[in-house]
């Protein structure tokens, strides 16, 4: 177990490498890139991307690799390599206390994640301007 876990790693436009990364503070997830926005989601609000977006294991598939405890839940960074895959993917695993599993391919899922967390900061900011 870490208290920080590694989501996802991209390339930007100009060629440079970028990384996000999460952290468990109490009932929320915190979202942090390497040089940009930092924000907090809710753990419900994380559940529900995750919901939305994952699918549940298939039975054969071996929970390993990196994790993040996150209240009841655990995130899970799991790279895999499916039948239809020339290569193994990233996927993040959002273990529940009271489901099964959901795997979401780990740059699709970190991009919304990501997204929610620059649109909650752009409300406070509107809000605190009010």
């Amino acid at each position: 177990m870490r208290s920080v876990l590694l989501l996802d790693e991209r390339i930007k436009a100009d060629g440079t490498h970028a990384r996000t990364w999460a952290a468990s503070e109490g009932d929320h997830l915190r979202i942090s890139d390497d040089d940009g926005p930092t924000g907090k989601l809710s753990l419900i609000a994380v559940d529900r991307v995750m919901c939305k977006y994952g699918r549940p294991l298939d039975d054969g598939i071996v929970l390993e690799g990196e994790s993040l405890s996150c209240g009841g839940y655990r995130l899970r960074r799991l790279r895999y390599h499916t039948v239809v895959d020339a290569e193994a993917r990233d996927y993040l695993v959002w273990e529940r206390p009271d489901g099964e599993p959901l795997a979401c391919i780990a740059a699709m899922a970190t991009a919304v994640l990501r997204y929610l967390t620059v649109r909650l900061a752009e409300r406070r900011s509107q809000e605190s301007e009010a």
